[in-house]
C-alpha cells in the first residue's frame, strides 16, 4: 500500500492510501503547496484489503510509529495480548484502529478528515467484551455506524449460511441491530427518522430475535408503538391491529423485565392516547383506557411516575367530544379524595411532585393557547404544601429541578417562603460540590429578588438587611470567585454596581471600588465581555465626565462592534431626556452607522483586546 501523511500542528493524519502508486502521486501533486512542505510519501508492507490502521495516541505525531498497519490477524493478537496486561484505569486509552477496506482518499488535504472515520478506541471495555476482533465484527460495527440496514441484512444471511457461532449471532444482534436500532428510536424522537427507516424497525427486531434465540419485548414494543403514531397520524385503518400489538408487547415486555413497570405503563397510555383522534367513535374508550395505564405506574410509585401525564389527560379539553370532557370532570373530582390517602401515607414527597406535576400543566396549557383553564387555586394550594418537603438522596440535578420550580412559584406569585426555600436548597447543593461559585450568584440573586418584594410592601428596612446578607455573603466566596470564570466576576461587578444605586441604608461601594472591579473584568475576561466598558460609561457619567463615557463606549464598539445593538438601542432609550446631549447624539450617530453597514455583516473585528490596552481619547 501507498501512503501519504501530513503532520502539522502538532497533529498528524493519513491523506491517501491506495495500492495504485500512480493515483497516491498524482494525489500528492494536486496537494497544496503548503500541504506538501508537512507530507511524507512512504510505502507499507500490507498488500491487499481489508487490513488495519493502528493509531497510537501516546505517541509522538511525528513518529514514524504514529500510525501501524497491520492484518486484521495480527490486530486480533495485539488486542488479545492486552487483555492480560491491562492497566486500572477504565478511562486509559491503549490505542485508536480503523479498518481500511477500501482506498482512501481524502477530499481536502489541509486539514484532518480522519476524525470523521469510523474508528474504535481500544480501552478496558473493549477489552472485556466477549467478541473477539475479526472482519466479521468490523462489518457489524461498520453497518451499524453508517445506517447500513442492507448490510446488516446480508450478514444476517451469512450467519444462516454457514455455521456461524452462537457468540457471532450475538454480536450481530446486538452490535449490529440492536446498536442500529437504538439509534434509530433516538433519531425518531428528534423527528430525523425517515419513513422507510420507520418500517426497517420491527424487520430489524425479527433479525435480533432469530439471531438470539429469544424474544425482543422492549424493541418490539417500543418499534410498535413508533408504527402507532405513524398509523395514528396517517389515520390508517392498520391502527388499531397495531395497537392491539403493540399493548400484547408491553405486557410481555412487563412480565419479563417488571423493574421497567412505571415506564411500560406510560408508553401504554401514551398509545392509548394516539388513538383518541384516530378513532373518534371509540374515542372515550381510550381516554379511559390512557388514565387507567397512568394510574397503574402511578398506584405502583406515585413519587415517581408521571403525574403531568395524568394532568394533561383530565384537563386538556377535546372540544369534539363532550363524553371525554364530562369524564374529565369526573376524574378531576375523584382525584381530589383519592390523593388524600396516598399524601396520608407519603407525606409532602407527593405535594411536590404534584405541584411540580401542576407547573408542568400550566406550561403545557400555554403551550397550547389554553391557560385560561389551568386551576390556579388548586395548583397553589399543592405549591404552599410543598414548602414542607425536605428532599434526601437526590442527585445535583435533581435538586436543580427543585430549587428551579420553587424559584419560578416564588417569582410568579412574589412569595419570600418560597424564594428562601430555594436558597436552602442551594445552600444544600453548595454542600455537595467542590466548585460552588454558580450557587453563590443564584443565592444573592435570590436575596436582590427579595429585597425587592420587601420594598414593594413598603418594608424598608428588611430589604436593607437582606441586601447586606447578600453582600457579606459574597464577600465570604470573593476569593473563589476571583479564582473562576470572568462571568463569575461579572456578577459580582453588577451586584456592587446595584448596591451603588440602591436607594435604602447599606454599605456601599465607592466608585474607586467599581472602576477597580470593571478593570479586573476586562482584564480577566480579555475584553470579551461588553459590560465593564459599559459600567466605565456610568462611572464616568457619575463623575459628570461625558467625553470619558464616550471613549469608554468607543471601547466596546471596537471590540463588539454591531453586538452591542441591543444595549446601543436600550441606552439611546434611557439618555433621550438626560442632560447628556454628546453622548446621546454619539449613540444616534453610532447607531446609523451600524445599519448602514449591516446588509451582509459579519462580527470579526480585526482590532484584538490584546492589541491595545487603552484607547486614547479624541475630542
Amino acid at each position: 500500500m501507498y501512503v501519504i501523511k501530513i503532520t502539522k500542528n502538532n497533529e498528524a493524519w493519513l491523506v491517501a492510501i491506495s495500492p495504485d502508486k500512480e493515483a497516491v502521486l498524482a494525489y500528492f501533486e494536486n496537494m497544496s503547496e503548503s500541504s506538501k512542505a508537512h507530507a511524507v510519501y512512504f510505502q507499507t508492507d500490507i498488500e491487499s484489503f481489508p487490513f488495519a490502521v493502528i493509531q497510537h495516541a501516546n505517541t509522538d505525531s511525528d513518529s514514524s510509529s504514529y500510525f501501524e498497519f497491520c492484518s486484521v490477524e495480527e490486530l486480533r493478537e495485539k488486542t488479545a495480548l492486552l487483555k492480560y496486561q491491562k492497566v486500572d484505569n477504565d478511562n486509559h486509552a491503549y490505542f485508536k484502529y480503523y479498518l481500511i477496506d477500501k482506498e482512501y482518499f481524502q477530499e481536502i488535504s489541509d486539514e484532518n478528515q480522519m476524525i470523521f472515520l469510523r474508528g474504535t478506541g481500544v480501552t478496558n471495555e473493549v477489552l472485556d467484551e466477549p467478541y473477539e476482533i475479526s472482519l466479521f465484527h468490523e462489518k457489524i460495527k461498520q453497518c451499524a455506524y453508517n445506517y447500513d440496514i442492507d448490510g446488516l441484512d446480508e450478514l444476517f444471511e451469512e450467519t444462516k449460511n454457514r455455521a456461524a457461532s452462537t457468540l457471532e449471532k450475538e454480536d450481530l444482534a446486538i452490535n449490529g441491530y440492536s446498536d442500529l436500532f437504538w439509534q434509530m428510536n433516538y433519531d425518531f424522537a428528534c423527528s430525523k427518522l425517515t419513513d422507510a427507516g420507520i418500517h426497517c424497525l420491527l424487520p430489524m427486531v425479527d433479525c435480533m430475535e432469530f439471531l438470539l434465540n429469544e424474544k425482543k419485548w422492549m424493541e418490539r414494543s417500543y418499534a410498535l408503538l413508533i408504527l402507532l403514531e405513524k398509523a395514528c397520524e396517517e389515520e390508517s385503518e392498520n391502527a388499531f391491529s397495531i395497537l392491539k400489538d403493540t399493548i400484547e408487547a408491553f405486557e410481555n415486555h412487563l412480565v419479563s423485565h417488571p423493574e421497567e413497570k412505571i415506564n411500560i405503563h406510560r408508553m401504554a397510555s401514551q398509545a392509548y392516547r394516539m388513538m383518541i383522534t384516530a378513532d373518534s367513535e371509540n374515542a372515550l374508550l381510550y381516554w379511559q383506557n390512557a388514565v387507567l395505564e397512568i394510574k397503574k405506574a402511578l398506584d405502583f410509585a406515585p413519587e415517581k411516575a408521571s403525574w403531568s401525564l395524568f394532568f394533561e389527560l383530565i384537563y386538556t379539553p377535546f372540544t369534539e367530544d363532550e363524553k371525554i370532557n364530562k369524564a374529565q370532570q369526573e376524574a378531576q373530582e375523584c382525584f381530589i379524595e383519592e390523593v388524600r390517602e396516598i399524601e396520608k401515607q407519603k407525606g409532602a414527597v407527593i405535594a411536590y411532585q404534584i405541584a411540580l406535576a401542576y407547573q408542568n400543566l400550566r406550561e403545557y396549557l400555554q403551550w397550547r393557547k389554553l391557560e385560561t383553564i389551568f386551576p390556579d387555586k388548586t395548583a397553589l394550594l399543592w405549591s404552599e404544601k410543598s414548602l414542607d418537603y425536605n428532599p434526601q438522596g437526590l442527585t445535583r440535578i435533581d435538586l436543580y429541578e427543585c430549587a428551579e420550580f420553587f424559584y419560578q412559584t416564588g417569582v410568579k406569585l412574589k412569595r419570600i417562603d418560597f424564594l428562601e426555600k430555594t436558597i436552602s436548597l442551594y445552600e444544600r447543593i453548595m454542600g455537595i460540590t467542590d466548585n460552588d461559585t454558580l450557587e453563590v450568584y443564584y443565592i444573592v440573586s435570590l436575596k436582590k429578588e427579595i429585597a425587592e418584594i420587601y420594598l414593594e410592601n413598603k418594608s424598608h428596612q428588611l430589604a436593607d438587611e437582606t441586601i447586606e446578607e447578600a453582600r457579606l455573603f459574597y464577600e465570604k466566596h470573593i476569593e473563589n470567585i476571583r479564582a473562576n470564570t470572568p462571568s463569575n466576576l461579572l456578577h459580582y461587578a453588577e451586584f456592587l454596581e446595584y448596591c451603588f444605586v440602591y436607594q435604602g441604608n447599606i454599605t456601599k461601594p465607592s466608585l474607586a471600588e467599581l472602576k477597580s472591579i470593571a478593570q479586573e473584568v476586562e482584564i480577566q475576561s480579555e475584553g470579551f465581555l461588553s459590560y465593564p466598558y459599559l459600567l466605565l460609561m456610568r462611572i464616568a457619567l457619575f463623575e459628570n465626565n461625558e467625553q470619558q463615557a464616550i471613549t469608554e463606549l468607543t471601547k466596546s464598539l471596537i471590540l463588539h462592534e454591531s453586538c452591542n445593538d441591543d444595549k446601543i438601542n436600550e441606552m439611546l432609550e434611557n439618555f433621550n431626556k438626560s442632560q447628556f446631549r454628546k453622548l446621546f447624539n454619539f449613540l444616534k450617530e453610532t447607531k446609523l452607522f451600524m445599519e448602514e453597514v449591516s446588509e451582509n455583516y459579519y462580527y470579526d473585528p480585526e482590532i484584538k483586546w490584546k492589541n491595545y490596552e487603552q484607547c486614547p481619547e479624541k475630542n
